[in-house]
């Protein structure tokens, strides 16, 4: 059937597995592609296909054959893009804790594989899709248990950059970590992953929920509406509310202690020397714990 034995074109090959260099032109389906063996990226097929579109609108043989590619190519990007999994894809935990203990935690385990025959880099990002107010949520990879303002591995906005670079059968854990805070609930949160090249193509994602039972603390109606002021903040800050708080510390978007001093009424707290940036500011007391934590924004003066 095939009069060229040197046919360069795939599908001959799959029968003969002649392999040449250079290209040639089959005799059985006219076409010519342009290929060093039988293994195709996404791009050898694509190009094939519009090389010889051309031909198919008056032969039907050609447009079976050209179909077939399509099927191929359709195929091979299917599993280029199949690299990872995220394992278990739904976390549900529920666990009854002692709402006056606001170190108390509920932690959703999972880990994301790399199922690819490459190393891949990749970036995850958190979203809330139902929290309750107050609650603490920190996410931990393989680099890191993130503070509860990171949002992702790498962001501009908060000057992170910390990719997570798995080899073939690597994994890394994906674990959300939620702190009630003294209020019981059930907090939704949904974590996506994709390749660090491409962060707006998601390739895996996991949802995870999060239920804190028991009694709601009786704090909850009387916590004081605690805040940090001016913020954004150029030298000195200032707390408003803070009467229970005993300590101020002053963390960085991993989790570093910065800073950290004992609280008074009308004090003043400087962090002129800290680098610009966003920073979380955790008010603590001796009997309660972590009272709340606030994002504070470091700027320098305006020229």
């Amino acid at each position: 059937m095939i009069k060229n034995s040197r046919c360069r074109c795939n599908l001959c090959l799959l029968f003969t597995f002649s392999i040449y260099r250079k290209p040639r032109l089959c005799q059985l389906c006219n076409f010519k592609v342009f290929i060093n063996g039988l293994s195709l990226t996404f791009f050898d097929y694509l190009y094939i296909l519009v090389y010889n579109s051309k031909h198919v609108q008056t032969d039907p043989m050609k447009r079976n054959i050209l179909f077939a590619f399509l099927l191929l190519a359709t195929f091979h990007l299917a599993i280029a893009q199949a690299t990872l999994s995220f394992t278990p894809e739904n976390i549900v935990v529920e666990d009854e804790v002692d709402t006056e203990d606001n170190f108390a935690e509920i932690v959703g385990y999972a880990s994301v594989t790399n199922d690819g025959d490459e190393d891949i880099t990749i970036r995850w990002q958190r979203y809330f899709e139902d929290v309750p107010e107050d609650w603490v949520i920190q996410v931990c990879d393989l680099n890191l248990c993130y503070s509860p303002i990171v949002y992702s591995n790498i962001s501009d906005s908060l000057g992170l950059d910390a990719p997570v670079t798995l080899a073939p059968g690597e994994s890394t854990n994906m674990d959300v970590h939620a702190r009630p805070m003294g209020i019981a609930g059930t907090a939704t949160v949904r974590i996506e992953v994709a390749d660090a090249n491409t962060p707006d193509d998601v390739l895996v994602s996991g949802s995870y929920e999060l239920t804190a039972a028991g009694p709601t603390s009786t704090r909850e109606a009387f916590r004081p509406d605690i805040s940090i002021f001016p913020n954004p903040a150029t030298d000195y800050i200032q707390l408003n509310h803070a009467r229970n708080a005993d300590r101020l510390v002053i963390y960085n978007i991993i989790g570093r202690e910065m800073r950290s001093f004992n609280t008074a009424p009308g004090q003043r707290y400087y962090i002129g020397d800290l680098p610009n940036g966003m920073y979380l500011a955790s008010l603590v007391s001796h009997k309660e714990g972590v009272l709340t934590t606030l994002r504070v924004q470091k700027s320098a003066l305006r020229p």
